[in-house]
């Protein structure tokens, strides 16, 4: 698969967003709001297959969970997968199962998923999984600050085209989208983002997409 394209695409608008970084930080606040603004991206969700879920550890009120719930309660999706990590030892799937049956939703609705690493590794282990499961649409839920990164990685990093990953993001109450440069958690998350967009970036031009 030729991906000279979507690798120049993603080095352009990262390129793009450090220069309106430079120049939004000595901005009026109108600018700066646009800036973050620009981290965000959204896909139309229609019903699809399943839900899935990426682990942040700064959700540690569950809120992209909650959020999956209500996408499944709609008929958005028949079954949510969440990104597996250990909490304490033990795996997260159980305390996340006990937050679906505490809403009606049966535990096997909610189901694991390994991601055996990190940035584009992580992103093709899913969507091996997701094609061979069968999958033709996958809902992912990720906080708004990082929904631009997840579009680059689902529609630069594919699987041949067998299944459509449609980015939601959910507005989560420990990011301050509209005054994130006055709260300094949310300023180090677009800074985190900034560094994983890069590196995203970086990897693909140095190996190049991965063919399936």
């Amino acid at each position: 698969m030729n991906s000279s394209g979507k690798t120049g695409c993603g080095c352009l608008i990262f390129i793009l967003v450090c220069c309106l970084v430079a120049a939004g930080l000595l901005a009026h606040p109108i600018s700066l709001k646009f800036l973050g603004n620009q981290f965000r991206y959204e896909d139309k969700v229609f019903p699809s297959e399943a839900i899935f879920i990426p682990r942040f550890h700064e959700d540690r009120n569950g809120e992209l969970y909650i959020d999956a719930f209500r996408e499944y309660w709609a008929g958005n999706g028949k079954t949510i997968y969440a990104e597996d990590d250990k909490m304490f030892g033990a795996s997260i799937l159980e305390p996340i199962q006990k937050m679906a049956k505490a809403r009606n939703i049966k535990e096997e609705a909610v189901k694991k998923i390994e991601t055996g690493g990190d940035g584009i590794t992580a992103t093709l282990n899913v969507k091996k999984q997701f094609a061979a499961m069968g999958y033709r649409k996958v809902i992912i839920l990720v906080p708004e600050y990082a929904s631009r990164r997840f579009h680059l990685l689902y529609e630069g990093s594919g699987d041949g085209g067998k299944t459509i990953y449609l980015i939601k993001p959910v507005n989560v109450s420990y990011f301050k989208k509209d005054r994130w440069w006055k709260d300094g958690p949310s300023r180090l998350l677009l800074l985190k983002e900034l560094y994983s967009m890069g590196s995203n970036a970086a990897d693909r031009f140095k190996h190049g997409e991965k063919k399936e």
